[in-house]
């Protein structure tokens, strides 16, 4: 005798409902025995390295890290030749997505920044035309398992007020933002091609440049990231000068990468195009380091913010 399709039908919905409730219910113990916030764990030390292709082939500078604020930093340990360019790094937490009001409540953002040993000289000595930068985190751990929210990895871009008063910009334009996703506007505060490029970090772009974020199988408390960025991206999108080639435009002051990684029961934003243009504007820790740094060694001391 066969039971009836009705019959069927009705413990086929049972047996759904159990298993969403027993899946929410995992969910709901998850976050009920996480800590409330998630904070990285400073006893451990993360490796930074920074590479960049020359024309004699690729450099590479690293070193261990400490986290401290969004300035200044370390001179990272010199490469095979023992030179260790003109690179300083820091290792901090917060970042532009927090800044602009965009960032996840349940969420944290790690962020690496370089500057310039020496204000004058280029970042990266040697870089080859159309060759790439990359800067490495390895070995953050976290208070508690995390996952990567998707999309979130962007490089920010500061530039020099006195490069952008000589190609006549106006200081308001000194931030430039390079994006994983094509649909990031960081909460409505940037506009792409005035001082964004959505998409460029997304690895399907035309550009090429690549934000790979990666959590520990074994330990989902540890992640690190690689973001990959195409020299001539650095080039500032006002500058009336078109050329990407090495030492044909003003090289950035300050560049930073970051990631916000989220507790692993937290629902990321669902992201939607924003069809207004908003014009851009400084964050409130930009017009402050403005009017507080002078551009003369500002490439060493200024706040990346």
């Amino acid at each position: 005798m066969h039971t009836p399709f009705y019959i069927r039908l009705v413990f086929a919905l049972i047996t759904v409902l159990a298993w969403s409730s027993c899946a929410m219910g995992q969910d709901e113990s998850v976050e009920q025995d996480s800590p409330s916030i998630l904070l990285a764990d400073d006893t451990v030390h993360p490796t930074m390295t920074v590479r960049w292709t020359t024309n004699q082939g690729e450099r590479e500078v690293s070193g261990k890290m400490s986290y401290g604020p969004p300035s200044g930093g370390e001179v990272l340990q010199g490469d095979t030749n023992g030179e260790a360019g003109n690179v300083r790094a820091y290792l901090a937490l917060g970042g532009s997505r927090v800044d602009t009001g965009a960032g996840h409540p349940n969420g944290i953002v790690v962020r690496t920044g370089l500057t310039k040993v020496e204000s004058g000289k280029p970042f990266f000595e040697d870089i080859k035309a159309g060759g790439f930068i990359e800067i490495e985190i390895e070995g953050v751990v976290l208070n508690q398992p995390i996952k990567y929210h998707e999309g979130t990895g962007i490089m920010h871009l500061k530039y020099a007020i006195g490069d952008l008063l000589a190609c006549s910009l106006p200081g308001t334009a000194r931030n430039q933002y390079l994006l994983s996703d094509p649909k990031d506007t960081l909460g409505g505060r940037v506009v792409a091609g005035v001082n964004a490029t959505p998409g460029a970090l997304s690895g399907k772009s035309k550009w090429g440049g690549s934000f790979e974020v990666t959590i520990d199988e074994d330990d989902p408390t540890r992640m690190g990231f690689v973001a990959r960025v195409p020299f001539g991206l650095l080039r500032h999108l006002q500058d009336p000068w078109e050329s990407t080639l090495p030492n044909t435009f003003f090289e950035p002051i300050h560049l930073h990468a970051e990631a916000e990684l989220l507790q692993v029961w937290a629902t990321p934003f669902d992201r939607e195009w924003i069809l207004e243009t908003n014009e851009p504007t400084n964050t409130p820790s930009d017009e402050s380091s403005d009017d507080d740094e002078d551009d003369s060694d500002e490439g060493t001391r200024e706040s990346d913010g």
